[in-house]
């Protein structure tokens, strides 16, 4: 006879309660099967310690009266974990025929990924490789027979050279041709600087013509440029220079002074220094 959850409550530790509880429906329907297979062994283990049990205080009670003592609260605990363990295994039977859904795998990361392509890549190259190394082997075994070829095109170039010996007479008319075709331009340019020299002597000539036939209309034009002074005005001497180029300086920098910040920063001089003045009077 199977004992409520109040009398295992009364009879059992916290933690053989919650075994217990666990075998029963519907927590047992939640667990898993790696859950039921640690809950079966603990409870297979308690079990068989209450039983070791049971069975040594019966043994002492029959000794005593003659009659095994089946009321003790070892042999109810061990019948209600013995049944737990019954439920757990009669669950796990039936859980591992029951087609479970895998875990879809996890996702390589990106490190991952890479190390794998790498590895991909370096396979792929040592078999191109490979390959490459034979395809070579068997282009060179199959084509062994170049130096043959050229053996006998060098035979028949020999052979003409033998039978013209006359190729030299059109050699000697080409230094012939060449010195009369240099000889013509060295006479052109002779001519255009004979021409040239004779046209620079003409321009020169006329040049000298036209400067001694107004000798007068020289003079006027050097004295025009030298002096500005007009009949009746006296030269200014070197101080009135100075002192015309200082009066012209000071009124480019007063011009000046108008469009910059030094204008700005003189007038503003009398309202700092009546600041000065107030700020001393406070």
């Amino acid at each position: 006879m199977s004992l409520s959850l109040d009398e295992i409550r009364s009879i059992c530790t916290p933690a053989e309660y919650g075994l217990i509880s666990s075998s029963r429906s519907p927590a047992i329907e939640k667990l898993s099967t790696a859950e039921l297979k640690k809950n079966a062994a603990n409870a297979r283990k308690l079990s068989d310690k209450w039983q070791k049990l049971a069975r040594g205080q019966s043994r002492s009670q029959s000794k005593k009266t003659g009659e095994p003592n089946l009321d003790s609260r070892s042999y109810a605990k061990q019948q209600a974990i013995h049944d737990a363990v019954v439920a757990y295994e009669a669950r796990l039977a039936t859980a591992s025929t029951i087609t479970t859904v895998e875990a879809a795998p996890k996702k390589p990361t990106t490190k991952q990924r890479t190390a794998t392509a790498r590895v991909s890549r370096q396979s792929a190259r040592t078999e191109l490789l490979g390959v490459k190394k034979t395809l070579n082997k068997a282009a060179k075994a199959s084509t062994p027979k170049p130096p043959a070829a050229k053996a006998a095109p060098a035979k028949t170039v020999a052979a003409p050279a033998a039978t013209k010996p006359a190729a030299s007479k059109p050699a000697a008319r080409k230094p012939v041709a060449t010195k009369s075709a240099a000889a013509k331009p060295t006479s052109k340019t002779a001519a255009v600087k004979k021409t040239l020299v004779q046209t620079a002597a003409k321009r020169t000539a006329k040049r000298a013509a036209v400067a001694s036939a107004s000798p007068t209309l020289a003079e006027p034009a050097k004295k025009v440029v030298k002096t500005t002074a007009k009949p009746g005005i006296v030269v200014p001497t070197t101080e009135a220079k100075a002192q015309l180029a200082g009066r012209a300086k000071a009124n480019r920098v007063k011009l000046s002074n108008r469009t910059s910040n030094i204008a700005g920063h003189v007038s503003g001089k009398g309202k700092r220094t009546q600041a000065k003045r107030d700020s001393k009077g406070r």
